[in-house]
């Protein structure tokens, strides 16, 4: 069975579309270029098509890794001039990598996402706001660790969300809009979402603007070895991974 793994684009135009409602596009997209993509076995058999993560709606990306599996052998050229054929405005294939049999699955690879989130500041911030949103941002870059409780109608969870930012959180500002950059760690148990990012540090930190406005970008998606990102195409992102080296 050959494995495939694609970067592609999740744009503007799918901003809204949550995980789910993402992947059944895809798959329409794939039924529709007659592609010979695999099943699973069984009563409900499946497309063998995957998503490196579940974005939140709002949330777009680029990249965005995809793997579909294939039950017969098709050129990578054809597969993506077929596809690309398909697809909706807002998705974009930028490559498409024939994985070997070795390559584990995207969810031991990747372990850091970076992101911007930008939003309208409050009414009447000016300069003085600004410098002093600036001011608390380094405050909270400098402490050691800041425990949040992110509250669900099913639990109620307190986590330490600087254990989970890999490198100091930087702001800037227009005259009516703010824009936040920062990463997080990815972990199989859970970690911080952007949207608390916001929350906390408009709550907590006095930031000029409001909890639940923004728009947020996934920017990028990394395997982060010892500080050195590297993305799907880069030489060594499968060092120490791959079974039996």
């Amino acid at each position: 069975m050959k494995r495939l793994f694609l970067s592609i684009t999740k744009g503007e135009e799918l901003r809204f579309l949550g995980h789910l409602d993402f992947l059944r596009t895809m798959e329409r997209a794939v039924m529709r270029s007659e592609i010979p993509v695999a099943f699973s076995e069984g009563f409900n058999p499946h497309m063998k098509l995957s998503l490196d993560s579940a974005l939140g709606v709002g949330v777009t990306a680029d990249p965005l890794y995809l793997e579909i599996r294939l039950e017969k052998d098709m050129p990578v050229e054809e597969v993506k001039e077929r596809l690309s054929r398909q697809l909706p405005k807002g998705i974009v294939i930028h490559s498409i990598v024939e994985a070997a049999p070795e390559w584990p699955k995207f969810v031991a690879v990747f372990n850091e996402d970076s992101y911007e989130m930008e939003g309208p500041t409050v009414e009447g911030a000016g300069e003085e706001a600004f410098r002093e949103a600036e001011k608390s941002l380094e405050a909270f870059n400098a402490l050691p660790l800041f425990l949040y409780k992110r509250v669900t109608p099913k639990k109620v969870r307190e986590m330490d969300v600087k254990t989970m930012i890999l490198e100091p959180m930087k702001v800037r500002f227009t005259k009516d809009r703010a824009y936040l950059t920062f990463s997080l760690i990815r972990s199989q148990t859970g970690t911080v979402q952007p949207k608390d990012i916001w929350k906390l540090l408009a709550e907590s930190f006095h930031m000029p603007w409001t909890p639940g406005e923004f728009i947020c970008s996934r920017t990028g998606t990394y395997r982060n070895v010892q500080g050195k990102r590297l993305t799907l195409s880069d030489e060594g992102v499968f060092e120490g991974l791959l079974k039996g080296k």
